[in-house]
Formats: structure tokens, C-alpha cells, sequence
């Protein structure tokens, strides 16, 4: 009789899980949405992971000529700020291009690093956000070759025509296995993308470095 039970207990759920993650999309009917998000992704990913936005240099021509820097300016003398071709004014403006490739969820954790900082507990380490509203312009921390988020191992190529929906998928969540190779390198792996449908559209639930 417990058998029984258990078995009718495990037909429900399963009942229950179908009828609430319906099957997910063919691929040519987001396709083209799935890729612009990926092309996308690389100027991200560079701002957040990569060599980040460019900046005027202190002591580079520029400065010299328009003498934007100050000896005084002490609470952001680590900080240089972002050029105007950029196209990046303050940290919102960052926030809401990531957003358009990336969920919410996926950019939380991004954002405390990018933007307020963070410190190990384990092993004492503190580091500076990266971008920061200094000013009136948006400012970004000055590493030079020590920049701790200058993560990338290179831009990764995907092949788009073998990208396909693999379980588990659902009507609102799609995992993408896809080949791939770092740029400049011949050797080719496939990975696996995840997206996520939110009221805007599909985006990007993870990395795609």
C-alpha cells in the first residue's frame, strides 16, 4: 500500500513539474535573439572583466592640456575618469546596457564588485570598486598592470550554427550547448549558455567568456 501511495504521490509531482514549465521554443524562433545577446555580451563582459572603459591619464596629454586632475583632490586620487567617447557618463548608464543582456540575478553579484567593492574575510583582501560617480563623471579605479578584474582569457568565438536547446529547457529558461574557441587559438569547446525570459525579453543567466 505504501508503494502504491509513493507511486501516486511521484505521478503528481510529475504531473505538477509538465504542467508548469511547458516545452521550450525551436530555436529558430530565438535565435536571432540568443546570438545578438551573446555579441553583446563582449562589451560587458570587457567592461566588467576585460580592461574596462578608457580613461584620461593623469599626467597624459590630455590632462596636461585641460588640467582635469588636481594635487588636492585626495578622495578619488586613485581614480581616473572615463572618456567622454566612451559613451559611459555615471554607473547607471553601465547598469542599464548590462541589463540588456543580462538577468538581474546574474548582475547582482557583478555589480557589489564593480561598483561598492569588496573584502575577503579569509584572507584580508580589499578591493576598490572599479567604477564609481566621482564628481559628476564617472570615474574608474586606476589599476595600471595590478587590476584584479582584468579577468578575460581572450574573446570567445562561438560557432552559431551549432548552437542547440538541451535539457533541461523550458519555455522560460534555455540551456544552449554551443562550440567554441578562444580567439587566435584552434582548439574548440563546447559549452553550455543559459537564458532566461524576463518581461523584457530573453537574456543571458551566465557568463559567456
Amino acid at each position: 500500500m505504501k508503494k502504491i501511495l509513493a507511486l501516486i504521490l511521484a505521478l503528481i509531482t510529475i504531473a505538477a513539474l509538465s504542467a508548469c514549465s511547458a516545452k521550450p521554443p525551436v530555436l529558430d524562433e530565438v535565435r536571432d535573439e540568443l546570438v545578438a545577446l551573446v555579441e553583446g555580451s563582449y562589451r560587458i563582459n570587457d567592461i566588467f572583466f576585460g580592461e574596462g572603459l578608457e580613461t584620461y591619464r593623469r599626467g597624459g596629454d590630455y590632462d596636461k592640456e585641460h588640467h582635469i586632475y588636481s594635487d588636492d583632490d585626495y578622495e578619488f586620487s586613485a581614480y581616473e575618469y572615463v572618456t567622454s567617447n566612451s559613451g559611459y557618463f555615471f554607473v547607471e548608464t553601465i547598469k542599464t546596457d548590462a541589463e540588456k543582456i543580462y538577468t538581474a540575478d546574474y548582475l547582482q553579484g557583478i555589480y557589489t564588485m564593480a561598483f561598492d567593492g569588496y573584502a575577503d574575510e579569509n584572507t584580508g583582501a580589499v578591493v576598490t570598486a572599479r567604477y564609481l560617480d566621482g564628481e559628476g563623471w564617472l570615474m574608474k579605479y586606476a589599476y595600471g598592470d595590478n587590476d584584479p578584474f582584468n579577468i578575460l582569457p581572450g574573446k570567445r568565438i562561438y560557432d552559431f550554427d551549432t548552437m542547440q536547446i538541451v535539457k533541461p529547457s523550458t519555455d522560460k529558461y534555455l540551456n544552449v550547448e554551443i562550440s567554441s574557441h578562444l580567439e587566435g587559438e584552434s582548439e574548440t569547446l563546447v559549452v553550455t549558455l543559459h537564458f532566461k525570459l524576463t518581461e523584457n525579453g530573453w537574456r543571458l543567466d551566465g557568463p559567456t567568456y
